[in-house]
């Protein structure tokens, strides 16, 4: 019920900037999670059943190191996304991402962290959040099962600073202003791997 009010509030709200403040409100409307077209009508951040917005997730591999590793974002037919390729050691590699970015800034302040629906393949994964600095990247873990549909919820609190793989000493992540995601794959995992996800957003206890 409290959506219902929240969502009716969000609507006259608004209709309200739009009809006085028009560059407001385009704004303001980046700022709300569209829902899932499946049953559960849940937020979320992504909708991968948007080809479009699969294809804005792009690679970010150890290419930067000079490995060779590979990685793509992949729209299916089903709805859902496949973030997969091939880990390499060679040339000092061994991690691949995929990143998308959001512009504005997304806000999720008034949530408790992020929740994923994801089909992995029995090996590590992680999320990376960025705030306004490049050079801190904020991470969270999370084991899959192999070939099982999985909730995987991370609290912001389990985000840690990082930079360049270490961690390191930073203010916590600022959830009101997230504006950069990415899927990772890292933790000495040498070979090929593939992580289908359903859905990503936020969550509240």
């Amino acid at each position: 019920m409290r959506y219902w009010i929240l969502g009716a509030c969000v609507i006259i709200g608004l209709a309200l900037i739009n009809s006085r403040f028009p560059g407001l409100a385009r704004y303001m409307s980046t700022q709300y999670f569209v829902r899932n077209s499946g049953a559960t009508q849940e937020w979320a951040m992504i909708d991968f059943a948007d080809a479009q917005a699969v294809r804005s997730w792009y690679s970010v591999n150890d290419g930067v190191m000079g490995g060779v590793s590979e990685s793509a974002m992949t729209a299916t037919s089903s709805g859902t996304a496949i973030f997969s390729g091939v880990v390499r050691f060679e040339n000092n590699g061994g991690f691949a991402t995929v990143q998308t970015d959001f512009n504005p800034a997304r806000s999720m302040a008034l949530y408790d962290g992020l929740k994923l629906q994801v089909r992995g393949d029995g090996k590590k994964y992680g999320v990376y959040l960025r705030n306004d600095t490049r050079r801190v990247l904020y991470q969270a873990t999370f084991v899959t099962e192999k070939d099982t549909w999985q909730e995987v919820r991370l609290p912001w609190i389990a985000f840690v600073p990082t930079s360049f793989g270490r961690q390191v000493t930073a203010p916590p992540v600022d959830p009101s202003a997230i504006r950069a995601m990415s899927l990772l794959i890292e933790f000495k995992q040498q070979g090929p791997f593939a992580l289908e996800v359903k859905h990503i957003g936020p969550f509240e206890e």
